[in-house]
This record gives structure tokens, sequence and C-alpha cells, in this order.
């Protein structure tokens, strides 16, 4: 025993997502087959993200739409998204390169690749994958 003291638990939390289908309809690639089930190999996110293989699969590369790294169409698209706070700090906001990320990224070396990834979560995503997802959104447009 940790505690001498007995705890009352809390009331069960009502699940506040499977209400609607707003994130299975908009999702271009049809990875949500059902509330809380992602197919990760329809997922948009997962390939720029994660995939390790030298192409995207067609089916991704034609359904990119712009997305270079990651998707957040099923979160910016969810009703219980839109009731939680949001970070207006300086630090929360995407780089400055980032959203002016063009096809001059495709010149850029692996040693500038990563001193402008440094310090964010997308570092996980090599300098040569960076340039596989530009060049499949292009490719795709």
């Amino acid at each position: 025993m940790i505690f001498n003291t007995k705890f009352e638990a809390d009331k069960p939390a009502k699940p506040q997502c499977g209400q609607c289908e707003k994130c299975i309809d908009k999702c271009p690639t049809k990875a949500i087959t059902e509330p809380f089930v992602i197919n990760s190999q329809l997922c948009i996110a997962y390939h720029t993200i994660e995939n390790r293989d030298l192409n995207l699969p067609s089916n991704i590369a034609k359904n990119l739409n712009g997305w270079i790294a990651g998707c957040d169409i099923c979160q910016d698209i969810c009703p219980w998204n839109k009731s939680t706070p949001t970070n207006k700090t300086i630090d929360a906001n995407p780089k400055q390169w980032m959203q002016e990320l063009n096809i001059d990224a495709l010149t850029w070396k692996d040693h500038e690749w990563s001193e402008k990834l440094k310090g964010t979560t997308l570092k996980r995503i090599k300098p040569w994958m960076w340039r596989r997802n530009i060049r499949a959104s292009i490719q795709n447009k």
C-alpha cells in the first residue's frame, strides 16, 4: 500500500468523440475508418513523418494537397478541438521558414535542414524525407 488514505474514484468521463463523423468525412485518404480507428497505411501524417521508404505510396502522394510534414485535417475539423484553449506564445507558432517553405528547400544541404530543425519535433523527419515529401507534393499538384 502506498497511501493510508482512501480515495474516492472520479465519475467516468463521457467520451467526447464519436458523435459526429467530420474527421472521417474530411480525411482525403479515408485513413479514419471509424471513430477511434486510423489505418496508418492510409494516413498522410504517418507517411510524411514516419515512413522511411524512398517514395511515398501513390495514393498518399496524390492526396498531399500541400502537406509536407504531417496532416492536421482531422484535428482542424474536430468540433471538440474548437473549445480547447490555444497557446498564443511565440514559441508555439511555426517558424518563419516553415511558413515560407517552397521548392528552394530541395537545394538545402543536410546541415541546413539540421540547423533549421534544431529545437523542433520535426527534426525526426530526416532531410532526405523532407525533399521526398516536397517532390511528391509538387509532382501531384
